[in-house]
């Protein structure tokens, strides 16, 4: 994999000058994941910068006996754990892959510190990521409490302003090929559960599934089953 290519799509790097980008392409290692794989675990000091470029990233405090409170999701193009690489702290929670294969690319944090202090622009893209990541494990924090469907209407929901594409019909197409029990694990519930309540919900034309991934056919239907603390772009 091209790391210039992840680069290039993520919101703060692609700022960058060709040349800065080069710089961090030299400094960068990559590493391929299996589902269940950690990215890094919770007390582990964030000496780099992870970028995702292919596969989801999800990041967790784990449950124990109980479920996994996920934090948050990060897919290609995108960064994860960015404030505790930022001071150079440990993590406070874990990060795992969480699809069938994840390919992470890091950069020693004081490689990207000083790119971005060389472009201004690109340090208040990454303040505006941590910002709305924040606000993203808010509402994680938030849906703990709620009902097994409403944390699968919220994701689907999310993902779909994330990584969706809007259709000529309206259908918004999600293309992550998520198993059921990938989609179990992000949202907390048992694999039954999450195929129960999509079959459920393709009958009803809310959503459906097929090889390219899953298409929201109805997201005011949908958005009807989601938790109270959904709200806007994550």
């Amino acid at each position: 994999m091209d790391v210039r290519s992840v680069f290039r799509r993520h919101a703060a790097l692609s700022l960058l000058s060709p040349e800065h980008l080069e710089e961090l392409a030299k400094a960068a290692t990559q590493q391929r994941l299996r589902r269940g794989e950690a990215v890094w675990k919770s007390g582990e000091i964030a000496s780099s910068f992870v970028f995702i470029g292919h596969g989801l990233v999800k990041v967790l405090i784990p449950g124990g006996p109980s479920r996994d409170l996920v934090l948050g999701l990060a897919g290609p193009g995108e960064s994860v754990g960015d404030a505790a690489a930022l001071e150079g702290t440990a993590h406070d929670s874990d990060a795992m892959a969480l699809t069938e294969t994840a390919v992470v690319v890091r950069i020693p944090r004081d490689v990207v510190l000083a790119a971005l202090q060389r472009v201004g622009a690109a340090a208040v893209a990454l303040a505006v990521g941590l910002g709305r990541s924040g606000a993203v494990a808010n509402r994680r924090l938030a849906l703990f409490t709620a009902s097994a469907e409403e944390r699968l209407a919220t994701t689907l929901m999310e993902l779909g302003e994330r990584f969706g594409d809007e259709m000529e019909d309206g259908s918004t197409l999600i293309p992550l090929r998520l198993t059921r029990a990938e989609l179990a694990a992000l949202v907390g519930t048992t694999v039954e559960t999450t195929i129960r309540t999509l079959s459920r919900w393709s009958r009803e034309g809310l959503v459906s599934t097929g090889d390219c991934g899953l298409t929201v056919h109805d997201a005011v239907g949908l958005a009807r089953r989601t938790a109270p603390v959904h709200a806007g772009r994550a």
